[in-house]
C-alpha cells in the first residue's frame, strides 16, 4: 500500500470517528443532564471524585511524537466509584495536564489526555476486576478511545510502569506512590498504538505528590494544544458531561 493510500485510510478513519465524537457531544448532554444533579448534590465529581495530583516531567522518546508532549505536566490519579483505601474492585483513572511551563494551578497547561484501567467498554467489567486497586503503579492505563495524532492518525494511548515495586514497600496505593516518589522510581512509558504499529513515545516521571487535590484541575476535552484531538463516542460524550458537571460543582463551591 502507497503512502499516500495509507494517508487517505488513516483521515477517512479520523472523520469517521470525528462524526462519531459528535454523536457523542449529543449523547453527553442527556448524560450530562443527570451526572449535573448529582455533582450539584455530592458537590464533588459524579465519578472519580477522590483523587490526587502530582507535579510530572515528561521526557521524548521518540523524535516525532515526543517532543510534542515533552515538558512539566499535572497527573490525577483517581478510582472511579471506590474511596483511596477500598480493598474491592474498581476502575482507575490517569489524567495527565501538559503545561509549558510547571504551574501548581490546575488551571494552567494547554492538553488534556485521559486514560483508564480498562481496554473498552466491552471489557469494563472484566477489566475492573483486574485491576490492582492497591497499587496505582501496577496497572497499564489506556485512552479507550482513538485520538487523532499527527503523522499517526487515529491512535490509543497506553502508559505503564515498566518496573512496579513489592507490595511492602506500603500499606495501601496512597503510601505506596509516596515511598515510589521518594526512591524516584514513578516512572511511566507512554506509547501510542495506531496504524499497525506501537511506538514508546516518552517517558512520564512522576515528581510529588500535592497535599490536596485540586479541584481546579478540570480536564476539557477541547484542551487540545498538543494537536492530540479527541476522536469517538466516548471522548464525545465527556465533551459534554464534563463541563455539565463541572458547573455544578462550581455552583456549590467544590
Amino acid at each position: 500500500m502507497c503512502a499516500a493510500t495509507i494517508v487517505g485510510v488513516r483521515v477517512l478513519a479520523g472523520v469517521g470517528l470525528g462524526i462519531l465524537f459528535v454523536l457523542g457531544a449529543a449523547i453527553g448532554l442527556v448524560i450530562g443532564f443527570f451526572v449535573f444533579w448529582v455533582s450539584l448534590y455530592r458537590r464533588a465529581r459524579a465519578v472519580h471524585a477522590e483523587g490526587i495530583v502530582c507535579r510530572a516531567e515528561i521526557t521524548a522518546r521518540d523524535p516525532v511524537i515526543g517532543p510534542v508532549l515533552a515538558g512539566p505536566a499535572l497527573v490525577r490519579l483517581s478510582g472511579a466509584f471506590e474511596g483511596q483505601r477500598t480493598s474491592g474492585t474498581d476502575v482507575l483513572g490517569f489524567d495527565i495536564r501538559m503545561q509549558k511551563t510547571f504551574d501548581r494551578d490546575g488551571r494552567v497547561g494547554d492538553q488534556d489526555l485521559l486514560l483508564g484501567s480498562f481496554e473498552s467498554f466491552t471489557t469494563a467489567a472484566r477489566d475492573r476486576a483486574k485491576t490492582d486497586v492497591g497499587d496505582y503503579l501496577a496497572n497499564e492505563y489506556s485512552s479507550v478511545t482513538p485520538w487523532w495524532v499527527s503523522r499517526t492518525g487515529p491512535a490509543i494511548f497506553r502508559i505503564k510502569a515498566p518496573v512496579v515495586g513489592s507490595r511492602d514497600r506500603g500499606v495501601d496505593r496512597i503510601a505506596r506512590l509516596d515511598s515510589d516518589l521518594a526512591a524516584d522510581r514513578a516512572r511511566l512509558v507512554l506509547s501510542v498504538h495506531g496504524g499497525g504499529s506501537s511506538i514508546e513515545v516518552a517517558e512520564l516521571r512522576l515528581v510529588e505528590r500535592f497535599a490536596d487535590d485540586d479541584r481546579t484541575l478540570r480536564a476539557s476535552m477541547f484542551r487540545q494544544g498538543r494537536a492530540l484531538r479527541p476522536l469517538g463516542i466516548r471522548n464525545g460524550i465527556r465533551a459534554s458531561v464534563y463541563p455539565m458537571s463541572q458547573l455544578a460543582r462550581r455552583l456549590r463551591g467544590g
